[in-house]
């Protein structure tokens, strides 16, 4: 067995912030700067929450700078992106269409009921009333369809429309068109895929492998474990595939500083990390990161990685939250340095920090004034912002600065 590559912590470090483009800013944040961004980290998380900008528009932000989000919108009406279930429901190059479509006919051949057994009903005429009522009128969504819902509410009893658009979309039988005010309008796979010709030839294997090769690739040196997570697949088939990669020569084992567990690089990076530990591509940003970033999916890595200890407190009660509702990681170069909880006063155009803390050991010094403020002003901008309040921080100086800097 070849001998493992030896890295530091600092070296894996610098290539995950390289190949998920939070390096630098490209020269411009054009369309086409927006799908390249895409495409080199694979795909969009979405989430519903907009105490702030929705997630995926702040992922961009943070790789692209200021950008019109009508323009990333448009990547979905256009037919650049298409939506399905994938770290989480996301969005990913039309491109890769093919081994979903092999995912969801798999999917297919092994349906569970679910989504629409909890209801009590029986949802077949439901779901083909949806289906044929999509396919006479079009794009529709859930909230074009009449009907009651089921129980006391909540999400767990959706009226049976929209439960029967999930399991068709689930299924592959419906597709995302398009969005308006991020509401879903649901159609045919024929009709949202119509001006791409692609070759349906793929197997669930192809998919699987695929999946684990292009996780590897985004995320730069990882484990098995930490492989299968980006595109949320199975730790053993992670585990058989980087073993068939590195038995090809096209995976290769990376013995990092403290882990115990082994770690792969792809071939293909193996140039990249040698320039990076020549000291190229030093990354000098400062961002905010949506908590549903794709640097820091894998929280196991967060903490082997960065010592970074990090939970959505959006699903903690308030009472037992610790840095506040929508806590966003700063990047500041390729360390994660602290959070922030931001809020938007849309009335007031103002940006809102209820909370702005620092890790423990993190130095005050010009460079990172410099990027903070730097982030602030860009977040307000993105956001159409004029004033900033700043309720809480951990450091005193760092808290007079940014108040005198941003009055």
């Amino acid at each position: 067995m070849p001998t493992p590559i030896p890295v530091t912590r600092e070296d894996v470090k610098r290539l995950s912030v390289y190949k998920q483009g939070l390096h630098r800013r490209p020269a411009a944040s054009d369309q086409e700067a927006l799908k390249r961004v895409i495409e080199r980290i694979g795909l969009l998380q979405l989430d519903s929450i907009n105490v702030v900008a929705r997630s995926h528009y702040l992922v961009m932000l943070a790789r692209a700078g200021l950008y019109d989000p009508a323009q990333l919108d448009a990547l979905l009406d256009e037919g650049f992106l298409f939506e399905s279930w994938a770290h989480a429901m996301c969005q990913l190059p039309s491109a890769h269409y093919p081994w979903y479509h092999a995912y969801i006919r798999h999917k297919r051949l092994n349906k569970s009921q679910w989504q629409v057994d909890r209801l009590g009903l029986d949802m077949k005429p439901i779901v083909e009333r949806v289906l044929e009522t999509i396919r006479a009128r079009g794009a529709m969504s859930s909230r074009e369809f009449e009907s009651q819902r089921q129980g006391d509410g909540g999400w767990w009893n959706w009226k049976p429309t929209k439960v029967a658009l999930e399991y068709l979309l689930d299924y592959g039988e419906l597709m995302i068109s398009h969005r308006v005010n991020f509401q879903r309008y649901y159609d045919l796979p024929e009709r949202v895929l119509a001006r791409h010709s692609f070759t349906l030839d793929k197997t669930i294997d192809d998919f699987k492998r695929w999946t684990i090769e292009r996780g590897l690739r985004h995320i730069g040196i990882a484990t098995g474990n930490q492989v299968a997570d980006y595109y949320r697949q199975y730790k053993r088939d992670a585990a058989r595939i980087l073993t068939d990669m590195r038995l090809a020569g096209d995976a290769l084992l990376v013995e990092v500083e403290g882990w115990r567990d082994a770690a792969f690089i792809h071939r293909e990076d193996l140039p990249l990390l040698e320039q990076i530990q020549a000291g190229e591509h030093a990354p000098r940003m400062t961002v905010f990161l949506s908590p549903f970033d794709n640097l820091f999916w894998d929280r196991d890595r967060d903490l082997m990685l960065w010592d970074f200890f990090y939970r959505i407190e959006v699903y903690t009660p308030k009472a037992k939250r610790v840095h506040g509702y929508y806590v966003m990681p700063i990047l500041h170069g390729c360390e994660l340095i602290g959070r922030i909880d931001p809020k938007i006063d849309r009335v007031r155009k103002r940006l809102i920090f209820n909370n702005l803390h620092l890790e423990r050991g993190v130095k005050l010094n010009g460079a990172l004034y410099r990027g903070l403020i730097g982030a602030i002003e860009e977040f307000m901008a993105f956001h159409g912002c004029d004033s900033f309040e700043l309720a809480k921080c951990n450091r005193a100086p760092l808290a007079r600065r940014l108040r005198k800097a941003l009055a």
